[in-house]
């Protein structure tokens, strides 16, 4: 969803694997929206937020980015 220059993701991780970090997970999920940028755009995190366990093994996260002019 995206709201003027913030996009606004709902995250679900459906598995946790020991041996595969947050950190590779989330880059993940940054690269997919960095490729739906117009020319000039760029990506800036503005929140990350969990939201709970909605399910048994279900951890959902809500990621707040802002859209800015590339530098």
């Amino acid at each position: 969803m995206s709201l003027q220059n913030q996009v606004i993701i709902e995250w679900t991780i459906r598995k946790h694997y020991n041996d595969v970090s947050f950190a590779e997970r989330f880059e993940h999920v940054i690269k997919a929206q960095k490729e739906q940028l117009k020319e000039g755009e760029a990506i800036q995190i503005h929140q990350i937020v969990y939201v709970g366990e909605m399910k048994k093994n279900e951890k959902t996260y809500l990621i707040i980015l802002n859209i800015v002019p590339e530098k």
